[in-house]
């Protein structure tokens, strides 16, 4: 695995839960692993608030990469 990568995590973990993300949530690898984890971006939804300005429902974890299965490159 290495940065860029496109991953689906593929084990619940409260700590996992406790970041809004649950096995089966599709993202991609943010930099290199520190003491076995990545930062994963999971996706989400773009939106406009009502005052206008855009959001986005995106979510990050720290996961281990044992909890990670690559989906793309």
């Amino acid at each position: 695995m290495k940065e860029y990568d496109r991953v689906r995590l593929i084990r619940d973990k409260s700590e996992y839960a406790e970041a809004g993300v649950k096995a089966g949530d599709e993202g991609i690898i943010l930099g290199p692993k520190k003491l076995g984890y990545f930062l994963v971006i999971f996706d989400g939804e773009i939106y406009q608030d009502k005052n206008g300005t855009y959001c986005t429902t995106e979510k990050d974890a720290a996961v281990l990469e044992e909890d990670l299965e690559v989906i793309g490159e």
